[in-house]
């Protein structure tokens, strides 16, 4: 059962809540179920709950059994520290301890479910399902839309859709540097060379504005940033957090005065270390995969300085209902390659220029930044999805549908974020040019409803900032029934 399951059935709060009470026998009342939160560390922030009438402000964590504290090795994590209850699923009541020492008190929530957990789990689907084949409020009511609003409002849609991009990656770019602030024995030659802005404004109060001149922290987002698009829809967690347990200071720290850079089989091996994806030998049996394990592992064990990995778990991963090309498997091995560009062939510096070009025709920015991203042959991954699988026909490791989505998803709002964060006007709109000549990406569930029902035969939809400007549209307002905030619904209505 996967967690995500867990962290729904509190969101709905699918449970009598009016009975809860710890493993430890305490009574619970939930003030503030706290927000979700996608990236590493506790699910949830921001709760307030009261335990035997003491009030309790902090992080909640879930997991399907008590275990899944220590097999994540929460209990060695600072992270943690800040975690008020232990939800978990089912089991038996045992000690949830946090890295300071602290006694966590766990939460059971199987016993106090309003219906039985398959139950909850099928209801769960049959919304999905629904939702999915519901039609958005002004479907039978606006055949007779003009075409020049629908315009306006997928171009107004993308722009707000790419500010709160930047939004979220400068929050991303605050988190880095804060983590970098308390990192322990980073290398600090890593960050002597600097940026250099025509202005920076200080964005936020408590960190120094020299710190966002450090190329470092940009890298990282950016790392970060094209592992979340490299994940698609099922892996965009683990993902990031696989950048952010394998960050790229530990990466580059891995050569350790070696003079040679590290090569793409050995940032591999390190992200398939931390990944927990890598299968023991002895189990398998196809003898090119065994010999690939074995060059990984050689590649690993040889390395001059390695960190101690505390690998995820392989249950954080989904291959299924996921499309080989779209394997967690592959998109590791592709990440390790532009991992190699980005610690050896400034990709960050690279992406800034081409998208800042002046001479430049949008179309040829595509093509350049296509180039950047696209990753030579590998002897290996250009005939597996997975470990366990092979193909005769060839493919790409990482092909251009991908290329497009991370640059319409992370590149355009990054350099956007650049642009903002240094005062540079003309790089934004320049970015911003690019998506309207980027050619649609390929095509949703989301996007085939928004076509059928509310594009209909009045526009083409023949840009990616189109398609995006639709998503937008779609889940931040048509599902939300904020008709009376939308150009479209002021208009039909």
């Amino acid at each position: 059962m996967h967690e995500d399951l867990l962290r729904h059935i509190w969101l709905k709060q699918l449970f009598d809540a009016t009975r809860l009470m710890t493993a430890e026998k305490q009574n619970v009342r939930i003030l503030n179920f706290g927000v979700l939160h996608r990236g590493s560390g506790p699910d949830f922030q921001q709760a307030k709950i009261e335990i035997d009438g003491t009030m309790y402000s902090g992080d909640i964590e879930f997991h399907r059994t008590v275990d899944d504290w220590k097999r994540h090795r929460h209990h060695r994590d600072k992270q943690y520290n800040s975690v008020i209850l232990h939800v978990v699923l089912s089991g038996k009541a045992e000690e949830t301890i946090s890295q300071s020492g602290r006694k966590i008190p766990t939460l059971i929530l199987e016993p106090f479910l309003l219906s039985p957990l398959q139950e909850i789990a099928d209801q769960l689907s049959r919304e999905e399902f629904s939702s999915k084949n519901k039609n958005i409020p002004c479907a039978s009511r606006n055949d007779a839309l003009e075409s020049f609003v629908l315009q306006q409002t997928i171009t107004a849609m993308y722009r707000e859709r790419i500010n709160e991009k930047v939004q979220r990656m400068y929050d991303g770019l605050c988190d880095s540097i804060i983590r970098r602030q308390r990192a322990v024995n980073e290398p600090q030659m890593l960050y002597a060379e600097m940026l250099d802005p025509d202005d920076i404004p200080l964005p936020h109060a408590s960190i120094d504005e020299n710190l966002f001149r450090q190329k470092f922290p940009w890298e990282q987002l950016l790392y970060e940033e094209i592992m979340d698009g490299l994940g698609y829809s099922n892996n965009r967690r683990p993902m990031k957090k696989l950048a952010e347990q394998m960050p790229l200071y530990q990466l580059t720290a891995l050569r350790a005065g070696r003079a040679s850079e590290l090569t793409a089989l050995e940032l591999q091996s390190a992200l398939f270390k931390t990944s927990g994806l890598l299968p023991e030998i002895s189990l398998l049996k196809n003898q090119e995969v065994k010999i690939f394990i074995h060059q990984l592992q050689a590649a690993w064990n040889n390395l001059p300085k390695k960190p101690a990995v505390v690998p995820m778990q392989k249950t954080e991963w989904n291959f299924s209902p996921t499309r080989p090309s779209n394997f967690p498997t592959i998109r590791i091995a592709a990440a390790a390659n532009l991992c190699y560009k980005l610690l050896y062939g400034s990709l960050f510096k690279s992406l800034i220029t081409v998208c800042g070009g002046s001479y430049s025709a949008p179309k040829i920015k595509i093509e350049q930044l296509c180039s950047l991203f696209r990753i030579s042959d590998d002897e290996f991954w250009n005939y597996h999805y997975s470990f366990t699988e092979a193909v005769q026909a060839k493919h790409a490791v990482l092909g251009d549908s991908r290329i497009h989505d991370i640059i319409v998803n992370t590149v355009i709002p990054f350099v956007c974020l650049y642009a903002k964060v240094f005062g540079k006007r003309d790089l934004a709109e320049h970015s911003l040019n690019i998506a309207v000549e980027l050619p649609p990406l390929e095509e949703n569930t989301i996007l085939r409803r928004m076509k059928k029902q509310l594009a209909k035969n009045k526009i083409k939809i023949t840009a990616a900032y189109q398609q995006q400007g639709l998503i937008q549209l779609y889940k931040n307002y048509c599902t939300a029934a904020r008709c009376n905030e939308c150009e479209i619904g002021k208009r039909v209505f």
